[in-house]
């Protein structure tokens, strides 16, 4: 747009209105930031600084999610009015690190995220690897590593409106939850010390009546897909691996509540432990630890939309097809030989670490396109029989959380006095 080359546009950086540091100790935190309502029209491509923790040494952040792991819950406000908002988003945000292409991960996004993705054959033993993170938390703020986090990313609204006037919206402020107990697996050592860094917000402003005027005359309505979460349990089998579990067929059968009465397009599904010491050996996270999506064994899986299945036949079957429908819905992710596969012999042959690294991304995802009344997910898992101690990862007998999000449409409608609606849009 013109107005960047010619000083109608400045940059505005922006200390939190109040900001409680989440540590070890307390467990969360919280951040408010207040947009003042000095300039005339914020530009949507607002960025969160300084996204990350300090620790009591030298430390790793979560391979795959990165510095942002620190992030529970954001919120886009206008007052008490939720514009825009990211629910539980360690585990989404750990599918977008993936959602990829892998040379972008490699020289981008695990420099802005501080993640460890992005693979690559390594000359000196013939095997495909990680591009290891060297740099992470330190004991000193000033040293240690943070991420950088495009707020389009995390606000589809953003990405639909040309600029946020405070004429329309006249107290906008951005609300984050910070979970930063030990078990949320902030960094790949369990038992290091966290502190979050005090972060600053960078947005753009015009100032330029003119300009403003002509924009908001063009500002009548917008329309986006508000990524929205709700999630069922996989309980333990009978057995917990015991030997009558052997090849034990387990179905679950949830009804999805949260996406009814709403529009839907894409569907995704991350699983989770739900004993967060399963992916842990020793006091360090295995793999990418609790925000992994750890594949099962002879997984079935349909989606049933207002009484018909979205999937043909019996469902999605296979690993290779699971990641076909994955990549037709949401496009390119990075992948590694075993990435969600389970069980595979001989992976640590051809994979660094693949016995840590295996089955590791089991994402199921789809496409609905249409206005859900009813939602059902149709799930089956194999069991198998596990040896090993108590907490020993077991993903095909293991009680897990399967978190659903599900694209959902929204608009925004702006009336001639300024005044404006949000609602579900009903196609």
């Amino acid at each position: 747009m013109s107005f960047y080359s010619d000083s109608n546009v400045g940059t505005m950086y922006i200390d939190p209105k109040s900001f409680i540091a989440g540590t070890h100790l307390n467990g969360s935190g919280r951040v408010n930031f207040e947009l003042d309502g000095t300039a005339m029209a914020y530009l949507p491509n607002m960025r969160l600084l300084n996204v990350g923790v300090s620790s009591n040494g030298a430390h790793l952040y979560n391979r795959l999610v990165g510095a942002y792991a620190i992030i529970r819950n954001i919120r886009l406000l206008d007052g008490k009015t939720e514009l825009s908002a990211c629910n539980e988003m360690q585990m989404i945000q750990g599918f977008k690190n993936v959602n990829r292409a892998n040379s972008h991960s490699e020289v981008v996004d695990s420099k802005l995220s501080q993640n460890s993705l992005g693979w690559e054959v390594q000359g000196d033993v013939r095997k495909t690897g990680r591009v290891e993170k060297v740099n992470g938390a330190t004991n000193l703020e000033a040293t240690s590593f943070t991420g950088w986090l495009d707020l389009r990313d995390v606000f589809p609204m953003l990405n639909s409106v040309s600029h946020l006037p405070t004429a329309v919206f006249k107290n906008l402020n951005i609300q984050i939850e910070y979970a930063s107990l030990l078990d949320r697996q902030i960094l790949a050592d369990v038992t290091a010390h966290i502190n979050t860094i005090r972060p600053l917000l960078a947005v753009d402003v015009m100032q330029n009546p003119k300009i403003v005027a002509k924009l908001n005359g063009q500002l009548k309505s917008a329309r986006w897909l508000e990524l929205e979460h709700d999630q069922f349990n996989i309980p333990q089998s009978v057995n917990n691996g015991g030997a009558n579990d052997q090849l034990l067929l387990q179905s679950v059968n949830p009804k999805i509540n949260g996406f009814n009465n709403k529009h839907i397009e894409r569907i995704l599904i991350s699983k989770e432990y739900q004993n967060p010491l399963k992916p842990l050996n020793g006091n360090n996270q295995i793999g990418f630890g609790r925000y992994a999506s750890p594949t099962c064994f002879r997984q079935v899986v349909n989606f049933r939309v207002n009484g018909r299945n979205i999937f043909p036949r019996n469902g999605i079957t296979g690993n290779n097809e699971r990641l076909a429908y994955l990549i037709d819905a949401w496009g390119d992710c990075l992948a590694y030989p075993s990435s969600n596969e389970f069980g595979i012999n001989g992976i640590a042959d051809v994979l660094i670490d693949g016995n840590d690294y295996a089955g590791q991304l089991d994402y199921i995802g789809g496409y609905i396109g249409e206005y859900v009344n009813d939602l059902v997910i149709n799930y089956q898992r194999t069991g198998l029989q596990a040896g090993g101690g108590a907490n020993d990862e077991r993903p095909a007998t293991d009680a897990l959380i399967a978190h659903v999000y599900a694209e959902c449409a929204k608009q925004l409608i702006v009336n001639p006095d300024l005044s404006y609606t949000i609602e579900y849009a009903q196609n």
